[in-house]
């Protein structure tokens, strides 16, 4: 399983779109489990740096809460991503099933997951000012204030090359191009937002 990953995970990133359909072939439950955990891990940690998380709960409770955690909002998050992905596809002539999509979708979140290698030496650097408000040690010194932007900004970047791998592979397995691929990816999503918007409009 290991190897799989190793063998495909780096392709995937350059080459999605010539790089999924074998990387499906040779997809296990175990390599899958693999995956989707990694991603919710990594989707826990962005979420904890972004809301402040560590305003209330300190580091480890974070990074243990994370790994716990994490493998279910990862299963949550990729379950019905698929789910969505999948309707939007077919409303747009894709041929792929709904198996497959799920397992490109899981080998999609490489493109994601691999911000684990930007928040570990962001951990060891930065420590708790990674998800407190107050950031005494960052703002006292313009060389960590400086590495500490460009390293949100490699993770924004980041997480719209995901976005990118992912429409590429949709729109392979699903015969449909890279841009109707994306719009299978965000449209739903983007309907929900925006009418959770418009009900808050409303009550308020």
């Amino acid at each position: 399983m290991l190897d799989i990953l190793r063998e495909y995970w780096v392709p995937l990133i350059k080459q999605p779109k010539t790089t999924i359909r074998r990387a499906m072939d040779e997809t296990s439950t175990n390599c899958l489990f693999v995956l989707i955990s990694l991603f919710g891990i990594t989707l826990c940690l962005e979420q904890a740096m972004n809301r402040d998380a560590g305003n209330t709960t300190s580091t480890p409770a974070i990074i243990i809460l994370s790994i716990v955690i994490g493998p279910i909002m990862g299963v949550i998050a990729w379950f019905l991503g698929s789910l969505c992905t999948y309707g939007m596809a077919r409303l747009f002539g894709g041929v792929a099933s709904f198996r497959e999509t799920r397992e490109a979708s899981a080998w999609a979140t490489v493109a994601y997951t691999t911000k684990l290698a930007l928040f570990i030496p962001m951990l060891l650097i930065f420590r708790e000012e990674n998800f407190t408000s107050i950031t005494p040690d960052i703002d006292s010194s313009m060389f960590l204030a400086l590495l500490f932007f460009l390293c949100l900004t490699a993770s924004f970047v980041m997480s719209i090359y995901y976005f990118v791998v992912y429409s590429k592979i949709i729109g392979e397995i699903h015969e449909i191009g890279s841009w109707k691929g994306f719009a299978s990816i965000v449209l739903i999503p983007v309907v929900l937002i925006s009418l959770l918007i418009l009900v808050a409009l409303a009550l308020n």
